[in-house]
Order: structure tokens, then C-alpha cells, then sequence
């Protein structure tokens, strides 16, 4: 869903080093696509934090392996795997998404 999309696509940032947020910018009335993703660079430190790194890209592959996404195409252009290999060398087998 297009909500799943965008909720990838917010992770993909976060893990690029870019502070989120995902809103509504027009009511659901006018338009079916009405959310905007807005970033800001995070400071070096913040963005560099590995454990940080980890706990985005667990959240990514959880929801992309709980909604069966098997490609994305900015984390293709970025290289982030969302297929199994990541999930094992995470600990991620069989779980809920990230809420």
C-alpha cells in the first residue's frame, strides 16, 4: 500500500542521515495521494551512530518482510538489501512490523 511505501521511504532517509516526518498535506477529499515526506540532515555524530544504523534497517526489513515488499527501488539506488540475508545477520525471523 501506499502507506507502506511511505513509511519505507521516511526509514530510507532516517537511515541516510535525515531527521522525518511523514503528514498530511491535504484532506483524503481532494486527493488519494495527499502525503508529504519531509527531511533535515541530521548533525555527523547522530547520523553516524551505529547502533542507530541498526535499529532503522531492522525496522526496514521488518516491515518490508511482513508486507512481502521484496524490492524498493531508493533502496535498491541506496544498497540496502531488504531480502533475507539481512534479516538473519539482524536476528529478524518471522516478526511483527515496527510500530
Amino acid at each position: 500500500t501506499e502507506t507502506t511505501t511511505d513509511a519505507m521511504r521516511a526509514l530510507l532517509l532516517e537511515i541516510a542521515g535525515y531527521n522525518t516526518q511523514v503528514f498530511e498535506f491535504i484532506g483524503g477529499e481532494h486527493t488519494a495521494k495527499n502525503v508529504m515526506i519531509t527531511a533535515t540532515k541530521m548533525e555527523a555524530k547522530l547520523a553516524d551512530d551505529n547502533e542507530r544504523l541498526i535499529k532503522k534497517r531492522k525496522r526496514l526489513i521488518e516491515l518490508a518482510n511482513f508486507y512481502g515488499v521484496k524490492q524498493q527501488k531508493l533502496a535498491m539506488l541506496m544498497g540496502e538489501n531488504l531480502g533475507w540475508d539481512n534479516s538473519v545477520k539482524l536476528g529478524i525471523v518471522n516478526s511483527m512490523p515496527p510500530l
